[in-house]
């Protein structure tokens, strides 16, 4: 997924640019939500409460997470544990959509 590579990219350069702490946060944070966004694009089938992922997707995303984690310290987690919320949510979401518009 040639997105998701370059949210991976973008990741490994923000970690390598010089800039104040806020940014950083805000720049981190928008990645991984796109990321998670990504993901969700990615779903193939709503029907299931657990949707069906592709692995190119879902081995992105672990490695977006593996990598922050080991990177970006506290800030670092903070960000990934929000983007995680947000794609929970966000999966949830879709399923409900689906459960909605088929009953």
């Amino acid at each position: 997924m040639p997105v998701m590579a370059d949210s991976l990219a973008q990741l490994i350069s923000l970690r390598e640019q010089r800039m104040p702490l806020e940014e950083r946060a805000e720049l981190l944070c928008g990645v991984l939500v796109g990321m998670a966004e990504q993901v969700c694009a990615s779903v193939a089938d709503w029907s299931q409460p657990r949707p069906l992922l592709p692995l190119a997707a879902v081995s992105a995303w672990v490695a977006a997470g593996e990598f922050v984690l080991a990177n970006f310290g506290d800030l670092g987690e903070a960000a990934w544990d929000y983007a995680v919320r947000h794609l929970r949510v966000q999966l949830a979401a879709g399923y409900a959509m689906f459960t909605a518009d088929v009953a």
